[in-house]
């Protein structure tokens, strides 16, 4: 009997989690499905979440992953995953990201997206406002607030835009300086 039995999955004692509210690492116990972070005093979810057919209301926060399927739809304030996020059906809400979020050519977001990469398959849809990565939101945002509030309008939806500055780009060449000398406009006279 016990040569068919499936084999026991390996769990470590330990493992580090990412805090989604304040971005600090802690280590906790491999069984453990909640914690409270010792920098900032947040709850956390440490399990990852799967969406199979639904998601309506509340938030979706964890330390781990969000995996959307390409049956699902989602309509929450916020998204946020320490991990990554992988969207193969529909989602109405704010994702941000400590690592990559994925778009699949079946998947389709209205609201925004910040995170450190972003993958977007051809054949997806967006239709949002704010689209920024690489980012560091995970961790300067102030996710309880950000949770309350309507959507589009809290503080995971503002966006400092700042002009990408590429380190390999060659400097701009200097401004090319035109000078008129003295050149004053004369005065037409009217003749009759």
């Amino acid at each position: 009997m016990r040569d068919r039995a499936a084999p026991r999955v390996e769990i470590p004692r330990t493992r580090d989690v990412v805090c989604y509210r304040c971005a600090g690492v802690h280590s906790v116990s491999g069984y453990a499905e909640s914690s409270s972070c010792p920098k900032c005093s947040g709850s956390l979810r440490l399990l990852p979440l799967e969406i199979t057919k639904g998601h309506w209301g509340t938030s979706l926060l964890t330390t781990e992953t969000i995996s959307v399927h390409s049956e699902a739809q989602v309509i929450a304030n916020l998204a946020v995953a320490s991990g990554d996020i992988l969207l193969a059906g529909s989602m109405h809400a704010m994702c941000i990201s400590g690592g990559t979020v994925t778009i699949t050519e079946t998947g389709e977001l209205r609201g925004g997206i910040r995170a450190a990469k972003l993958i977007i398959h051809p054949g997806a849809k967006i239709i949002g406002s704010v689209i920024e990565s690489p980012s560091l939101a995970l961790g300067r945002i102030d996710i309880d607030a950000a949770i309350r509030a309507r959507p589009g309008t809290g503080p995971a939806s503002q966006i400092e835009i700042k002009p990408f500055e590429d380190p390999l780009a060659p400097p701009p060449p200097p401004e090319p300086t035109i000078r008129i000398g003295s050149i004053e406009p004369k005065r037409l006279r009217v003749v009759r």
